[in-house]
């Protein structure tokens, strides 16, 4: 049955509500219902490419039903929704998916995890990577993939004007200011990430369980590999967490000293420093500095 937005209003009205708050409840709904269906591309972006089906939005109560045992990591970051959209042209498929974040920091932070090594086409000019299969960028708040569903070669360049036409669509980018707390020097370029959380951290390193930094999905984290010290064959690598306080960060460092992993064998600790050795034989090192706790891992000798 369809119901008019008169009649949500007045039933509205019936129920003890304002007009006007009614009006806003019910444009909220719309504007949810309806995603980010104006950032698509339409049938003239991509030449040769029609529209295939409707767009679907999902929510954080239904990621879980599309991305099978990936949604954590979009959760802990900080998700909105997505907007899908597949567009067809002959038997090939292209599915277009905007990721709408909570900001910029975790829209950026969700494609660091994702985009393995960089490989740029020099046609687009967003922070981005691209292979035969699959485009992933970012910008402002969202996070965006082009994927070409049947793997087909020779639609690279397809890949890249669809991302073009959602990219001219967005906010101009935020670039994350919690990336100026690593070092430049000796820096692996596109070694950095950022992490708010546990699922993040594992992929980096495993300190320990659960939020073993004390995180709370509120405070970003920042992460790169250095180049190897004199000696070494491997890159070693900085995790940086900052906290609203001194107090909190020496708090985070009596946690990790309690829950370190059992599989870290601790060398030395004193309330604001912690030495441990992984099962590589290489060290780790954790440091209270102010309000800032810094990590360095992959160590071949405690220093």
């Amino acid at each position: 049955m369809r119901v008019s937005v008169a009649f949500f209003l007045l039933s509205l009205l019936g129920a003890g509500f304002p007009a006007t708050a009614g009006a806003r409840d019910f444009n909220a709904v719309q504007a949810k219902a309806a995603g980010d269906q104006a950032l698509l591309p339409g049938e003239a972006a991509v030449p040769g490419w029609k529209k295939d089906g409707a767009p679907r939005v999902f929510t954080q109560a239904d990621l879980y039903g599309y991305i099978d045992g990936g949604a954590e990591l979009f959760f802990e970051f900080g998700f909105d929704q997505l907007t899908l959209q597949k567009y067809k042209k002959g038997a090939h498929e292209v599915a277009v998916e905007i990721y709408r974040m909570t900001d910029p920091v975790a829209a950026a932070g969700t494609y660091f995890m994702k985009r393995g090594k960089e490989t740029r086409d020099p046609g687009f000019h967003e922070r981005h990577t691209v292979s035969r299969h699959q485009l992933l960028f970012q910008r402002h708040r969202y996070y965006v993939t082009i994927n070409n569903l049947g793997g087909a070669d020779g639609l690279t360049g397809d890949l890249v004007r669809f991302a073009s036409a959602v990219a001219s669509r967005l906010p101009a980018d935020v670039p994350a200011a919690e990336l100026k707390r690593l070092p430049t020097a000796g820096r692996v370029a596109g070694s950095e990430r950022l992490f708010r959380g546990p699922v993040a951290l594992q992929s980096l390193f495993t300190l320990g369980d659960g939020d073993i930094l004390q995180q709370k999905g509120r405070i970003t984290g920042v992460a790169a590999d250095y180049r190897a010290e004199p000696g070494a064959k491997a890159p070693t690598t900085l995790l940086v967490v900052h906290y609203p306080s001194a107090a909190a960060a020496a708090q985070a460092m009596a946690f990790l000293q309690k829950n370190l992993d059992k599989y870290l064998e601790r060398v030395s600790a004193s309330p604001d420093r912690l030495v441990f050795r992984d099962y590589e034989k290489k060290f780790g090192v954790a440091i209270v500095k102010g309000a800032a706790i810094e990590v360095r891992l992959h160590l071949p000798k405690a220093s």
